[in-house]
């Protein structure tokens, strides 16, 4: 793969590939949702966040190595890692909350 190319992200299993432990939520268990991982960012003025530019370095609190939290809303689902595979940064779940 050349730098300008980009990987096509990994397909979806098929929905009657899906785990079917309680089918009692019937399609809800194929609506989509946001899922977001929360890095601390500590310290930053707003002056400093008025300075930010394309390939600004913003530090985080965030250890190397150590787990951030996985939400839907303010819900925390589970706790993962982050990863780099390829080109691409992944987050490993290493907990299930």
């Amino acid at each position: 793969m050349t730098a300008g190319e980009k990987a096509l992200p990994k397909p979806s299993p098929a929905p009657s590939a899906l785990p079917t432990a309680d089918d009692s939520w019937g399609e809800l268990r194929f609506v989509n949702v946001s899922v977001s991982v929360d890095v601390p960012i500590v310290g930053l003025t707003v002056r400093e966040l008025f300075r930010l530019e394309k390939g600004s370095i913003v530090f985080s609190a965030q250890q190397s190595g150590a787990n951030a939290p996985v939400k839907i809303g303010e819900t925390v689902l589970a706790w993962g890692e982050f990863n780099v595979m390829d080109a691409a940064l992944a987050l490993r779940v290493v907990e299930l909350a």
